[in-house]
């Protein structure tokens, strides 16, 4: 093979490395949405995120992507509009700061908590990882289904 072919050759090896490497996730793999923290707004209190511990975020089956600085405000956002159907949940794990799937994580919900918005939410992908702060704060660890029911009961008692 001559200089010329093997240029060609690298060429195109180096073309389709790189169009591999910007391809989106395979299908059914869905994404969190990108947040700059510091300088986006909640979609439901309007405050800044700034703190990617606590913060959530939600994409829709239309393609809408939202996001909060509490889970407990990603949770009331989508109760008080139903028609923004979700499609995946999203949540950080407390200590790693990773996303995780909010159906697939574990929930320590507790006053004691200092959280934004006050609700005292934080969320693990390992389940001993939440275990060991529920010790620590008198809490239960429990799914996101449960911790939806426990905030729209909260919501419903202070109105």
């Amino acid at each position: 093979m001559n200089w010329s072919n093997r240029l060609v050759a690298a060429g195109a090896l180096a073309a389709a490395l790189l169009l591999a490497a910007c391809r989106p996730a395979p299908s059914g793999e869905l994404q969190p949405p990108e947040i700059l923290y510091g300088q986006e707004m909640c979609d439901e209190c309007g405050m800044l995120i700034d703190q990617p511990e606590f913060a959530a975020a939600t994409l829709t089956y239309d393609g809408a992507t939202y996001k909060f600085d509490a889970i407990s405000d990603m949770v009331a956002y989508h109760a008080k509009h139903p028609q923004a159907q979700v499609q995946a949940w999203f949540v950080h794990d407390f200590g790693t700061e990773a996303w995780t799937r909010a159906e697939t994580a574990f929930f320590v919900h507790s006053q004691s908590l200092v959280a934004p918005m006050g609700h005292g939410v934080a969320a693990f992908i390992d389940e001993t990882d939440a275990q060991e702060l529920a010790g620590t704060v008198g809490a239960s660890v429990i799914s996101f289904d449960v911790l939806r029911a426990e905030l729209a009961v909260a919501e419903h008692e202070t109105h």
